[in-house]
């Protein structure tokens, strides 16, 4: 079996002017009721873009969190004339955990200033939101509300384009593992592609594809991507410059990396366990995200789960869990939401904290 290992493959492309933007954005509407296009149901911005790119002076770091709550696993989307970030909130209970899950979202029209956070789904985490081929958006993640079956995943679809109103809960792919999380989809044109980390203590990235959303979906192997000797989590699919592209997390010192699908015809499930080299992504250190002694993902968390999403001036922007600790939320740190931006991937821009 190929092992991926850390470095930059020959040949790697550098990723700029993705064309991640949906059909149109260039000067006209796009409802998100019309048809999505293989590969462009990751689009960051849906719909008319903003009239104004982000005000990268007006952004401080952490663009998002609460003194009162963690929050992590996020995934950016701009619709309906706002920007919506849905993530894992964590709130201190008294009970037997000493910590909640919740899916939840909070809006905001500039990154700076954000509402209160509106759960999606309580007792759920590690949310991913894309569009389905007819254009509604779809959230997915996974639940522990069936501790006796261990977690399983989830989708909901959203009852509009302000992600405001979502659908009830419905099972994704259940069965295929007896612990299974951070789920992202991709819609090839010929069914759907599932990711997701299977197991407990021995955990791995699995790939498995079904004909439709709703359908059954049958496991297709694991991905040929090893890094530190370990595996990846916390997965988004998306297309760069006609490609399909991963961004994942290293199990070992949460470290965000890219890779690039392929060879071979991505509407073949089997293609999708063939990955480049990955190449991590250089996000600076903010005081927000280190801790002065330690080790990354031990005592502190530097950028993990980042998420990718493109902004309308042609940039890229990374989102990413941090903390300085990893005390608080039993044991998860107070996690908050940090942003950088690049034009190729390669070097990273931070806003001052």
């Amino acid at each position: 079996m190929l092992s991926v290992t850390v470095g930059l493959a020959p040949g790697f492309p550098l990723i700029q002017g993705h064309g991640l933007l949906s059909p149109g954005v260039a000067g006209a509407s796009t409802s998100v009721t019309e048809k999505v296009p293989a590969g462009q149901d990751h689009a960051c911005i849906v719909g008319r873009p903003p009239a104004r790119g982000v005000d990268w002076a007006a952004l401080r770091n952490p663009v998002l969190s609460y003194s009162d709550e963690g929050v992590k696993d996020q995934a950016l989307q701009w619709s309906g004339g706002a920007r919506h970030m849905l993530f894992s909130e964590m709130v201190a209970t008294k009970g037997r955990s000493s910590v909640q899950f919740n899916v939840a979202e909070a809006t905001s029209a500039n990154l700076v200033r954000w509402t209160a956070p509106h759960v999606i789904a309580t007792d759920a985490a590690s949310p991913d939101i894309v569009r389905d081929p007819a254009g509604q958006f779809v959230v997915t993640y996974q639940s522990e509300r069936s501790q006796s079956a261990g977690n399983q995943l989830e989708y909901r679809v959203a009852q509009g384009d302000s992600l405001a109103h979502w659908s009830a809960s419905h099972p994704l792919a259940p069965g295929l593992a007896p612990r299974m999380i951070d789920p992202a989809l991709a819609f090839t044109g010929h069914g759907v592609i599932l990711g997701f980390k299977a197991g407990t203590s021995s955990q791995h990235f699995e790939i498995a594809w079904a004909p439709a959303l709703g359908g059954t979906f049958h496991l297709v192997g694991q991905p040929h991507i090893t890094l530190y000797g370990d595996t990846v989590e916390n997965y988004e699919f998306l297309t760069v410059n006609g490609r399909w592209a991963l961004i994942a997390t290293s199990n070992t010192l949460d470290e965000p990396f890219v890779f690039t699908l392929g060879p071979g015809n991505p509407a073949t499930a089997s293609t999708w366990l063939t990955w480049s080299a990955g190449r991590q992504l250089m996000v600076p250190d903010q005081p927000f995200d280190t801790a002065p002694m330690g080790i990354n993902s031990v005592t502190y968390e530097h950028a993990n789960s980042a998420f990718l999403c493109v902004g309308p001036d042609g940039e890229d922007y990374l989102t990413y869990a941090a903390s300085t600790e990893l005390t608080a939320f039993g044991g998860w740190g107070h996690a908050r939401i940090g942003i950088a931006r690049s034009s190729d991937l390669v070097t990273w821009q931070v806003p001052p904290e």
